[in-house]
């Protein structure tokens, strides 16, 4: 009796064990998402896209700023180089040389073209008035030298050939309004100024030496064609310009003259 009993209850233990197995838990079903609803963008995403926003008119607005004030600026030079060109006109009225009023007129046409060019350049902008502003003054030097610090910029290839050619004809009336009244140099000055103010160097050279070699010119005459010359003349220049005076120097010595 005791072994059927044993045997009954085996079986029901091994028949609750594979009901047991057989029932396997279902897997929680998730709601489906409509594919036809676009999904919410997060609160960063939100915020990302907001922060995009005003950075583009932020930006917006500072690019019209900007150009309005660049307007402006552009309108102030404009206006400031024709109150230097028609300085630069008058201040040679009173001149009977006609080579010197030829050369100033050049040199305000000239002036004008790179200012409008130079217009949204404040480097170039800045030697060329200061250049002009010298020349008003008087100051020949700093003029010479402003102006011939304006091949430094970053010129286009209008910008270069304008650049040389108001050096050209600034340095021609430099030369014409510093040494034309040296005695018997009127015609090598003349020659001179008309070589450099059409950009002709080597036909400059001759009566650049010989004009460096009068015995009367001053310490700063010299440093004044210096500054003018050095940059465009051959090296050794002026030790020719010394020898050609050393030369005459001894004609008149032997000859008594």
């Amino acid at each position: 009796m005791k072994r059927i009993s044993l045997s009954a209850t085996a079986v029901l233990a091994c028949t609750l064990l594979i009901g047991c197995k057989e029932k396997t838990p279902e897997a929680p079903q998730t709601p489906e998402t409509s594919s036809s609803e676009p999904a919410k963008p997060s609160a960063t995403e939100q915020v990302k896209d907001a922060v995009t926003k005003v950075t583009d008119q932020a930006v917006t607005e500072v690019k019209k700023q900007a150009t309005e004030a660049a307007q402006q600026i552009q309108s102030q030079v404009k206006s400031a180089y024709n109150d230097l060109s028609q300085q630069l006109t008058a201040s040679n009225q009173g001149t009977s040389n006609d080579l010197t009023k030829n050369i100033t007129t050049d040199l305000q046409d000239k002036v004008q073209k790179l200012s409008e060019s130079a217009k949204d350049d404040p480097s170039l902008t800045e030697k060329l008035s200061a250049g002009i502003k010298s020349l008003l003054g008087n100051k020949d030097g700093e003029a010479v030298s402003s102006l011939g610090g304006m091949s430094s910029a970053k010129l286009t290839p209008e910008q270069s050939t304008l650049a040389k050619e108001v050096y050209n004809a600034a340095a021609a009336l430099v030369t014409e309004r510093n040494f034309s009244s040296i005695e018997g140099m009127d015609t090598d000055v003349s020659k001179l100024a008309t070589a450099v103010w059409k950009g002709n160097y080597s036909d400059a050279l001759p009566p650049l030496q010989k004009l460096y070699s009068q015995a009367t010119l001053t310490p700063d005459q010299k440093d004044l064609l210096g500054k003018m010359y050095d940059s465009y003349m051959p090296a050794g220049w002026k030790d020719s310009a010394a020898k050609l005076q050393q030369g005459l120097d001894t004609l008149k010595t032997k000859f008594g003259q």
